[in-house]
C-alpha cells in the first residue's frame, strides 16, 4: 500500500488497530451493499438511518453487530442510502475508481520483476517436485548409461562384423536421450499449469499484470532449470555411454527440445480446463513426433499429405543436431570404413543434412516462440471473458 498498490481483502470483525489501517470499507448483507466509503463515515452513515454508535466504540464491531441483528426490513434503508433507487446498480464513484485503477497499473518492468521473483520462489519451494524432477533425470540417466554402457566408442571390427549392431546401439542411445528430454520437460507443466491457470485468469482479469510479463517470467525460470536438468542427465550419459560428440552442443540441443516441449505443454494447459484432460491429450502431441522424426520410418515411406507434420516436430530437429555432432567423420576411427559407411547410411536414411545444424537450431527456436505465443494468446482470450 505504501508503494501505491491497491490492496483489496476481506476481513471479519477486525480489531480497532487493524481496522484503522484501512482507507475504504464495504459492508455487505446477503449480497447487498450496506455501506461503501471511508472508515470515518461509517458512524455518520448508520446514524442517518437511526442507528447510533456509542462513543469510543469500534465502528467495525458496531457495524457487524447491527448487520447480524437487524431484520431485512430494518436493513433496507441502509441499502437504499448506498444504492440509488434509479439508474441501475452503478456504484457512485465507480468511474473514478476505474481511472484510478488504470493509472496505477504497474509498469512492465515492475510486473516482470515481481512475477520473476514469484516464479523463482515457487520453483525452489516445491521441494517434492524439485526432487522428483532432477531425481528422475538422474535415475533415467543412470539406467540409460548402464544399458548403453560404452556404446559411443564401439564401432565394430575393422572387417565389418558387428558394425551395424554397434552403430544401431549408438543411434538408439541418442534417440532415447532426446525422447527423455522431451517427456521430462512436458510432464511437470501438464500437471501444474492447468492449476496455475485459475490464478492467472483471476489476476489478469483484475489488471494485476499482463500476459507478456507472465510468460516472459515463466520462461526465464524454465530455461535455466531445463539447462541444469540436461547438464545433469547428459553429463552422466556422456561419461557412461562414452559419447564422442560435442558435449555442449548436444546439451544445448536437448535444452531447446525441452523448452519447445514445455511450450506445447503450456499450450495444452491453455486450452484445457483440468490437468487430467491435458495429460490425456498429451500423447496426441508427443507420440506422433516419434513417428515423424525420421528414425523409425523413412520420409519416403510417409504418405505425401502427412509429410508436413515433420516440420512441426521438435524431436526431429534435436535428434538431427545430436546425430550430426556424434556421427561426424572426425569422430569415427580412420581405419574403419565400414563404420563410416554405416553411419553415413543412417544419417541419409533419417533425412539429416550434416550442414544444416544451425538451420535445425533456428527451427527449434521458432517452434518455441510459436507454441508459447499461441499459448499466451489463447490464455489471454479466455481470461478476457472474466473481465
Amino acid at each position: 500500500a505504501e508503494a501505491g498498490c491497491t490492496i483489496v481483502c476481506t476481513i471479519h470483525q477486525p480489531s480497532s488497530e487493524v481496522f484503522d489501517l484501512f482507507h475504504r470499507v464495504m459492508f455487505l448483507r446477503l449480497g447487498q451493499m450496506v455501506y461503501n466509503g471511508p472508515i470515518t463515515g461509517i458512524v455518520e452513515h448508520f446514524a442517518a438511518q437511526g442507528h447510533h454508535c456509542k462513543p469510543n466504540y469500534n465502528p467495525a464491531d458496531f457495524a457487524m453487530q447491527k448487520l447480524q441483528t437487524l431484520s431485512d426490513e430494518e436493513v433496507e434503508p441502509l441499502i437504499a442510502a448506498v444504492t440509488p433507487s434509479k439508474g441501475g446498480s452503478e456504484i457512485e464513484g465507480m468511474g473514478q475508481a476505474e481511472e484510478m485503477w488504470d493509472s496505477r497499473s504497474a509498469p512492465f518492468k515492475t510486473q516482470l520483476a515481481l512475477l520473476l521473483k514469484r516464479e523463482f520462489y515457487q520453483f525452489i519451494r516445491d521441494k517434492m517436485t524439485l526432487v522428483a524432477r532432477y531425481g528422475m533425470s538422474v535415475m533415467l540417466a543412470l539406467m540409460v548409461g548402464i544399458v548403453f554402457w560404452g556404446a559411443g566408442d564401439k564401432w565394430g571390427n575393422d572387417d565389418g562384423t558387428e558394425v551395424v549392431k554397434e552403430v544401431n546401439n549408438h543411434w538408439g542411445a541418442l534417440i532415447f536421450f532426446s525422447m527423455n528430454a522431451m517427456f521430462l520437460a512436458a510432464q511437470p507443466l501438464l500437471l501444474v499449469f492447468p492449476l496455475e491457470r485459475a490464478v492467472f485468469i483471476r489476476e489478469y482479469a483484475t489488471g494485476t499484470y499482463g500476459t507478456i510479463a507472465y510468460f516472459v517470467a515463466k520462461t526465464l525460470v524454465e530455461i535455466p532449470a531445463a539447462f541444469i536438468q540436461q547438464i545433469i542427465g547428459m553429463g552422466l550419459c556422456y561419461l557412461m555411454v562414452d559419447l564422442q560428440g560435442d558435449f555442449m552442443l548436444m546439451t544445448l540441443s536437448l535444452t531447446l527440445l525441452a523448452a519447445v516441449s514445455a511450450s506445447t505443454a503450456l499450450l495444452l494447459g491453455a486450452v484445457t480446463v483440468r490437468a487430467e484432460t491435458a495429460v490425456n491429450l498429451a500423447p496426441a502431441i508427443y507420440v506422433p513426433q516419434i513417428l515423424f522424426a525420421g528414425f523409425l520410418v523413412t520420409n519416403d515411406a510417409i504418405p505425401v499429405f502427412m509429410r508436413w507434420i515433420q516440420w512441426i516436430c521438435p524431436l526431429k530437429y534435436s535428434v538431427s543436431i545430436i546425430a550430426v555432432a556424434e556421427f561426424s567423420e572426425s569422430r569415427i576411427p580412420d581405419n574403419n570404413s565400414f563404420a563410416s559407411n554405416a553411419s553415413a547410411a543412417l544419417i541419409n536414411q533419417s533425412n539429416i543434412n550434416r550442414d544444416s545444424t544451425w538451420f535445425y537450431a533456428v527451427i527449434l527456436v521458432v517452434l518455441f516462440f510459436a507454441f508459447r505465443t499461441l499459448a499466451a494468446v489463447l490464455l489471454a482470450r479466455r481470461s478476457k471473458k472474466f473481465e
